[in-house]
This record gives structure tokens, sequence and C-alpha cells, in this order.
């Protein structure tokens, strides 16, 4: 994946990559939320040739989920503010709740936002207690690595401002880190090299949960699998087993949610479209699944790269590139300030 173009002159084609990435992914994935991994795979290609109206009939084709509305006001916080500050983003997210605007109920963010929306932004502890480890708003953790790409340092620090709005679980706070160093290395680097991107993230990773960084280096061994032992795995990493993900697809748990997005992008990390079949495929939780493929695609490829018969048919296509434009010249912006 070599570009005449240096990592500079790509670096906005990259912002706009990751987000429009994750709002594709998001948008191919909300229709069919919850259907099962046999129905998912035998929609065969036709799950990423187009966009479909959502099944409940209130929905146009082309539209993202709640987790990608999210992203846009968090993005949206940060630009104006130049930092990550938790209080902003959760003053752009309240209204959402209070004014009942959400797209789709999220079962693992209402009980935190719900908090927040009656103790307000300067409360604490908000955020939903240990063992919650729901994925709903993992796909935010891309903006931390689009924001510390060139500062890993903060990074960390950064990661658990933004994980502490929703949830205090160690494991979704390991795999944010990990989610946000896969998208910094992405931007800093023009080859993706296995190895060296699965010891990042695991190191990230490690500093929290120390399972989710030995799930992180699982990946590798997965890779020489048939596409079912491999899937039945990654699905079932730190449960208990006592369902089916091969019937049921995969949960809407942080650490299998991001490991089937991983595997699927490290299968195929130059081919969009192949990314986020292999993640729709995966049945349940298909949209935050292909939200995450389509992001990592995205910030990998840049939007010159994704499909543009997709990211044309987002429905909010320009808003969320402006997102992308605002969130790249802040993040410049600030960075030239540090410099001086």
């Amino acid at each position: 994946m070599k570009s005449s173009l240096t990592l500079k002159e790509r670096l906005q084609d990259r912002f706009r990559g990751a987000i429009l990435g994750a709002a594709v992914g998001s948008a191919l994935g909300f229709p069919h939320s919850g259907s099962s991994r046999i129905f998912m795979r035998a929609l065969g290609n036709e799950a990423v040739d187009g966009y479909v109206r959502h099944r409940s009939g209130y929905f146009p084709a082309g539209q993202h989920g709640a987790a990608v509305q999210l992203l846009s006001l968090a993005s949206r916080s940060i630009a104006k503010e130049g930092m990550i500050r938790e209080s902003s983003i959760v003053e752009e997210w309240i209204p959402l709740w209070r004014e009942n605007r959400m797209i789709e109920r999220l079962n693992d963010v209402d009980g935190a936002m719900s908090r927040w929306l009656r103790q307000g932004s300067s409360a604490r502890g908000c955020a939903c207690p240990p063992g919650e480890d729901g994925a709903s708003a993992l796909i935010c953790s891309l903006l931390v690595g689009l924001w510390c790409h060139d500062s890993p340092e903060e990074l960390n620090e950064n990661i658990d401002r933004l994980t502490s709005i929703t949830h205090e679980d160690p494991k979704v706070r390991a795999v944010n880190a990990a989610m946000a160093t896969v998208i910094a290395h992405c931007l800093t680097h023009h080859e993706i090299v296995l190895g060296e991107v699965l010891d990042s993230a695991a190191t990230a990773a490690d500093r929290i949960d120390s399972l989710v960084a030995d799930s992180i280096q699982m990946i590798p061994g997965m890779l020489t699998l048939n596409e079912k032992d491999a899937f039945l795995q990654l699905a079932s990493v730190g449960d208990d087993g006592s369902e089916s993900p091969d019937r049921i697809g995969i949960e809407p748990r942080s650490l299998p949610v991001f490991m089937l997005a991983l595997y699927s992008w490290f299968r195929d990390p130059s081919s969009p479209r192949s990314v986020l079949l292999s993640c729709l495929q995966s049945g349940g939780a298909v949209q935050l699944t292909a939200a995450l493929g389509g992001a990592l695609a995205g910030a990998c490829c840049g939007e010159s790269g994704l499909p543009s018969d997709l990211v044309s048919g987002l429905l909010d296509e320009d808003e969320l590139r402006l997102d992308a434009d605002q969130l790249y010249d802040r993040q410049q912006l600030e960075r030239r300030r540090r410099d001086l």
C-alpha cells in the first residue's frame, strides 16, 4: 500500500477516511442490526453492493446509526475546544436524550447519559459501572487516534477522559486504547506491518487490561484458520460460551466486536469493501462491527480509497466530511501552537 504522496499530504484524506469509513460501515449494518450470521452470510456480496432502507420503514437508505451520531458530535466538541474535554462532549450529547433525537436506543450508553442528563455535565460517576462492557461508544475512540496520532504520550490520557463519559469497565478502556492506537498507526505509517500494529495495540491495552492485550496477540493465529473457526474463537473471546455465536452472530460487547473488526481488516487491509463484507457477515452487532472495520480501512486507505458509491450514498456525507475537515484543521492548528 505505497503512495507517491507523503504522509503529511495524505493526512487530511485519512482523517476523512476514518470518519466516513465508520459511517459507511454503520449505514450498511444499520438496517441489519441483530440479524443472524446465517442470514448475513446468505446475502453474500449484496450486503455491500449498496444501502437498503431500515426494516422499520422510518429511515432512508444510507442512514447511519446512533454510534456515528455520537462520533459526529464528539468530533465537533474537540474541534471547538481544541482538546478532548469530557464536559464539552457531554454537553453535545445530552440534547440527544433530552429532546429524544437519538437515531436508535443504545442500551449500554442510555444509563450513563440518563445520569448525565439529571446531574449535569460537571457531575462525576455517571458512567456505566464495571462489568458493563457494551460497544456502542467504542467507535468514538477513533477520534483520539486522529487527534493524538503525532503525540502518543497524550493518547492514553485522552482515552481515559473519553471512556470515562460512558464506561468504567477496564476492558472497555483497554479496547478503546487499542483502537485509537491502531488508527494513529495508520496515519503515521505508509505500510501496515502486522507485527508492528499488533504490538503497539497490545502495549496500549496492556497498561489497563492484560486479557485484552493477550487477545490482540491472537490475531496472527486466527489468520491461519478457516473463516468459521476464526469467527467462533474471536466472537467468544472473554465470554462464558453460553450462546452459539455461529447462530446469533457477534454480541455487542467491546472486545469481540473490536476483535472481529481487527481480524476482518487484517484479512485484506487494502480493500475496504472486503473488510466491510467480512464484518457484516459476522451477524449480530453488524452495525458496530462494520463501523469499526470501516474506520480502520478508511484510516489506512483514506477517503480516496473508500468505495465512492458508498460514500456518496451516505445520508449525511457532506456533514461528516466537514466534521473530519474541522477536526483536522483544529488538530493542525493546535500542533503549530505547541511547536512555537
